[in-house]
């Protein structure tokens, strides 16, 4: 009687140890099957110490990483080639902007500010009228044929360029003599926490297809009356009319393929203009049945979970984005268990990992694990990265590696407090401490550990020989179960390189577990030496 094990994988929690196949395990630690052989996760490597212990990590530049000390979620200017790297965020009291002048400090973001352009508080005022820079009518024509009825609006502008929406219009004015001089009063800004240099002017101007605000003039913030003496305008007009700033209460901010930003606030879904991160019109937003917990973007979709059904939200432009219930009652448990792997969107639910994609929304874990099983890994506690394909994550106790496309389980005793998936590295930058470090970046193994299904033999079938093929034995140690009692144990650097005897044991289940810092390519258990060769 021969078990041989020449091929491994990971757990199946769902099956009961004798039902497994062959290759998968009872428990796998701390290691990974990706050549169909036992092989030990590496270490970290240490790359660089933080001024702080870090609860959110953020690629700012090859050299500098941005660090809270809470759950922030932060975006990159979709805006191509942006001369000041902005780079935006939400979870810190209202959304904030950031830019390479001032985020670079001890602690980065060094410095922020309030993301949005507000319209001013109250209209311009017309102070005064000087009609002596008046031209008079030209003659034979009447006095009324020159009169101009003229309202001003006013914008304030950011020193990005941005600009909010226009203020409420002036009171209204009649200019008799073209040309007189209006002194302008300009509304003030109580508080300037959106990073606000100027102000623009702008005034009514009648054509024969009717009036728009055109612009007057640009001036900066601290000026408080303005002298418009100008008979005629030839200058941009006003666009910025729902230029609305973001709720203060956005959390989630994400960035979907065609440049529009999305975030939420309670039960409502918000989007930006495209490629306009500071503009969140009003009519850009959509509602859910239940509250929403998190969001995520694949392409040009955003995946909403709540605590009742999820929905997809997708459209060409801001404009034309609708919502879709889906029909499956699987709520988000934690929003820090959401990641998108590879072009998935997966998420904890109370029965398991949920996967919403472009082929529907399934409960992949299902074929691995019971409700009850998958509870003992405290779904409301995960937190997940994802690397490689594979969704990992840590719980309250514990952690898991899970790869969707092979169904491969294995658990995970390292911890740390946050991680960063660096696409251009290709590696999971993780934080323990103050410490940040490529995840498995070193290059020597842990101590991983593997323990093989039940194998069924005839009644007290007698054992009396084993194998480990590996090419570094002496980092190993071995245990070997019958009738799930230990009956043998060797140590690290006891086991031999060739076969060796067991006691006369006999029973019918047998399992071998195998651990330490070395690749296993083979198990073999059998009743003599002549079938081990």
């Amino acid at each position: 009687m021969l078990i041989d094990i020449p091929l491994m994988r990971g757990e199946v929690p769902r099956l009961k140890p004798h039902l497994l196949p062959n290759e998968a395990a009872v428990i796998a630690k701390d290691c990974c099957f990706e050549n169909g052989i036992i092989r030990p996760l590496f270490n970290d490597l240490a790359i660089a110490t933080l001024p702080i212990e870090a609860k959110t990590l953020f690629k700012y530049t090859d050299e500098h990483w941005f660090v809270w000390n809470k759950r922030i979620e932060a975006i990159h200017n979709p805006m191509a080639q942006d001369k000041w790297q902005r780079v935006y965020f939400s979870g810190e009291n209202k959304p904030k902007v950031t830019a390479q002048d001032i985020a670079i400090g001890v602690v980065s973001p060094a410095a922020s500010y309030d993301l949005g352009v507000p319209a001013p508080n109250s209209a311009p005022v017309i102070n005064r009228i000087d009609s002596s820079t008046g031209s008079e009518p030209e003659e034979g024509q009447p006095d009324i044929f020159d009169d101009e009825t003229r309202f001003y609006i006013q914008t304030f502008v950011t020193r990005f360029g941005e600009e909010g929406a226009p203020s409420k219009p002036s009171t209204e004015l009649l200019v008799e003599k073209p040309g007189s001089t209006v002194y302008v009063g300009l509304s003030r800004l109580n508080t300037n926490t959106n990073n606000i240099t100027h102000t623009r002017l702008y005034r009514t101007v009648t054509s024969s297809v009717g009036a728009e605000y055109m612009l007057v003039a640009e001036l900066p913030i601290a000026q408080v009356e303005y002298a418009d003496s100008a008979k005629t305008l030839n200058a941009p007009i006003v666009e910025t009319w729902d230029y609305d700033i973001p709720d203060e209460k956005m959390r989630g901010l994400c960035v979907m393929a065609n440049g529009i930003c999305a975030g939420f606030a309670g039960n409502e879904v918000m989007f930006s203009e495209a490629f306009l991160p500071y503009v969140w019109p009003k009519q850009y937003r959509g509602t859910t049945e239940h509250q929403i917990v998190g969001i995520a973007a694949i392409g040009t979709s955003l995946v909403v979970v709540t605590k009742g059904y999820p929905y997809i939200f997708g459209g060409v432009t801001p404009s034309a984005i609708n919502g879709t219930k889906i029909g499956s009652e699987q709520a988000c448990v934690s929003k820090e268990s959401i990641v998108v792997v590879n072009g998935t969107v997966i998420y904890a639910s109370p029965d398991g990992l949920i996967a919403i994609g472009s082929d529907g929304v399934i409960t992949i874990t299902d074929q691995l694990m019971t409700r009850r099983q998958w509870q003992t890994k405290i779904p409301h506690t995960i937190k997940a990265w994802a690397s490689e394909g594979m969704y990992i994550a840590l719980y309250e106790g514990g952690g898991f590696i899970f790869d969707p496309v092979s169904q491969d389980f294995r658990e995970l005793s390292n911890r740390w407090d946050c991680a960063y998936e660096d696409l251009e590295r290709d590696q999971l930058v993780i934080v323990q401490g103050n410490e940040m470090c490529f995840w498995q970046g070193g290059d020597s193994y842990l101590s991983g550990q593997w323990r093989s299904k039940v194998f069924q033999l005839p009644v007290d079938s007698l054992m009396s020989c084993a194998r480990v093929v590996s090419t570094e034995i002496n980092q190993l140690s071995l245990k070997i179960f019958g009738d799930g009692q230990l009956v043998y144990s060797l140590n690290k650097g006891e086991v031999p390189h060739n076969g060796f005897r067991l006691p006369a044991i006999r029973a019918t289940n047998w399992q071998i577990e195998i651990s330490g810092r070395a690749e296993v390519e083979r198990l073999m258990v059998a009743s003599s030496m002549q079938e081990l060769m």
